[in-house]
This record gives structure tokens, sequence and C-alpha cells, in this order.
């Protein structure tokens, strides 16, 4: 069974990729890093002058060890892309609102109430409406589902992912038709790695609260398009298994998948959430798509960093492979020198977000 080859070369217009990293700002670069590491090295220096000269150095020290932790962070952090720019730090630390505009969409952070049956946690969503949407016209827009990895939450896709940016970016550019891009979270009670799975194991039954509580709400609460054919989810790494597993087993929920980083079983938190092996085999693409029958065509986008799990992306080319031979639309990138981050989820988002707009019904 053979894959369809993957795209490895960008394919959007030179003028949008420029436009889609005018958003980063030095906090994406080496360069605080370095910088801090500097101030760290000058401060080790005091240090000794001061000890040789009979002053107390501990100051000092203290100041260096702490740059440190600064410097390592922010070399963490240019090298993952969880905090791309000042702006996202922003909205991670204060939950910051913006208001939609003709040209710019709008993100607003809300609170979707679980039953407590459910045992989930109270969390923030995060809501994109696209520039212009007017709640009280008569434009119905298909709405995307975007899940977070693991350790993680629903602010990831508006920070690392910097989904509002991209969106605005895609849609100037007439690659994308206006859309809703909801980013919920799916951390259990004292759990994160859900995968989107309802626990048999007396915890958080996470899948019915995305499909049976979440997305009732949005299309209660906002101008969607409310049926399978203008909804698509997509995720990255542990949401990126969610996204394919939902998008999969739910056919009457969705009609496009973005599958960044994924994988074609639960895992160890699939372990942990679930009590048999039947019940992770029900949940595993790699298992259950050989012999599964498709209610619709699909359209699923799968895509995976060349540097990722040590090169090998075997799963994504399984994945990908299954697929295809049940005849359904496959879009397949690997993106060059790209490892399992942010990084690489910001590289590929705009190219899934293209592919589930075209799939998605006018």
């Amino acid at each position: 069974m053979d894959s369809p080859p993957p795209v490895t070369e960008p394919t959007l217009p030179r003028d949008v990729l420029v436009a889609l990293s005018d958003n980063r700002d030095l906090l994406s670069t080496w360069w605080p890093a370095v910088v801090v590491a500097g101030v760290a090295v000058a401060l080790v220096v005091l240090a000794v002058r001061r000890r040789r000269r009979g002053r107390p150095a501990w100051p000092a020290r203290t100041a260096a060890g702490l740059a440190l932790v600064v410097a390592a962070a922010l070399g963490l952090n240019a090298w993952v892309g969880y905090v791309p720019s000042v702006a996202a730090a922003v909205l991670l630390l204060t939950a910051h609102e913006s208001v939609g505009t003709a040209a710019t969409g709008g993100v607003v952070p809300v609170t979707i109430a679980a039953p407590a049956a459910l045992r989930m946690p109270t969390s923030t969503t995060w809501v994109y409406t696209p520039p212009g949407y007017d709640p009280r016209g008569s434009t119905r827009y298909p709405v995307v589902y975007l899940v977070h990895g693991t350790p993680g939450t629903s602010a990831d896709w508006m920070s690392g992912g910097d989904i509002a940016h991209v969106m605005d970016v895609l849609i100037a550019h007439h690659l994308v038709r206006p859309m809703i891009v909801v980013a919920p979270e799916v951390n259990g009670a004292g759990r994160l790695d859900t995968e989107c799975l309802d626990s048999t194991r007396g915890g958080s039954q996470v899948e019915t609260y995305l499909n049976q509580v979440v997305v009732p709400w949005v299309d209660a609460h906002y101008a969607s398009a409310a049926d399978w054919s203008h909804r698509a989810i997509g995720g990255m790494s542990s949401g990126g298994f969610c996204a394919l597993d939902q998008g999969l087993r739910h056919p009457e929920l969705y009609g496009a998948i973005i599958a960044l980083e994924a994988y074609d079983n639960p895992g160890s938190g699939g372990r942990a959430m679930l009590a048999t092996d039947a019940e992770i085999a029900a949940h595993s693409p790699g298992k259950y798509l050989p012999t599964m029958t498709f209610q619709h065509p699909v359209t699923v986008f799968i895509a995976a960093g060349a540097a990722a799990r040590g090169g090998d992306a075997s799963e994504a080319a399984g994945l990908a492979a299954q697929l295809t031979a049940h005849g359904q639309t496959v879009l397949y990138r690997i993106e060059p020198g790209q490892f399992h981050t942010w990084t690489m989820a910001r590289t590929a988002i705009p190219y899934g977000l293209t592919a589930a707009s075209a799939a998605l019904a006018p």
C-alpha cells in the first residue's frame, strides 16, 4: 500500500509567506536568549571580581543564576515557537480579547460549561471570528475546531499557532473563505493527556464534551453553518490524533480533518483513559481504517516535521496510504528541518486551513 508522495516545498505565494511571518518579533529569534546569556556571563565575572576583593559575591551569583534560567527559557521558546511575539505573550498572560474589524478578525475567550457528570474542569475556549463577522447577518460561516497538544491549553493555537493572524492573512489573500475557528480545551480532571477520549476508568468524558457540548454551544451562539459539510476538526500532536480519531469516527459532525504530527493510536494517554485493549483498538486509526466504511468523502490534511521522531514519518505515511486506498482525498506534507514543535505547526497550519476551506461545502 503506497502513500501519496509528500509535498516538501512551500506552495503558498511568496507574498503570503512574508505576510504570515510579519506577526513575529524578537521573541521568536535566538537574540533574546543570547543577550540574557551574555548578561549572565557578565554577572559571573562580576561575582568573581567581588570575591577576589573580599566583597560579597552572592548577589551577583544569584542574579547570574536567574539570568541563565531566563536565557534557557528564551532559547527553548525560540526553538519550540510557543510564544512567537510579545502580543502572544500578552494574550497568554491576560487572556486578551481583540475586537474584529473589516480587515482583521476578532478573538474572544469564552467559557463553555460542562454537565457535572462529564467530569470536565472549567476551562477557556478561544473563538476567532473572521473580518466583517456579523452575528445578526444572513451569512453562515464554516467552523474549524483546533485542538491543542499535551501538555497544553486552549490558548496554544492563539499563541504558538498564531491562528488569528494566519486566518487574517489567508482570508485577505483569498486562500480560505471567512471561517470561525474554535480552540477548546481538552484537558481532563487530574489528567492532561486525554487524547479526547471518554474515560472508562472513571475519568473525564472528553469526547462527549467536545462533540455534544462544545459543538452545539458554538452553533447556538455563533453564525455557523451547522452541519458536517461545513465543519472541520484539526490539531497538533495529541490534538492531531484527536482530530483524526474524532473526524473519522464522527462523520455526522466533521467533513474535513487537519492532522499535524498525528499518530495512529492513542498511546500511553489512551491506555490511561481506556480500560481494555478492545477500547484502545476502537480508537486506533491504524487498526480500524483498513475495515472502515466512509459515509461521505473526507478530505484529510496530514503533515509532519522531517526532523520529528528522529526523522521517522512512517506513521504519517501509513495513515496517508490507508486513507488514499479508501478513496479519500489526502494532502500530505513533510516540513523540512522541522521538529515536533509549534514552529512546525505554525508552518503547516496555513496549508491545512487552505485544504479544509476548499473541501467544505460552499
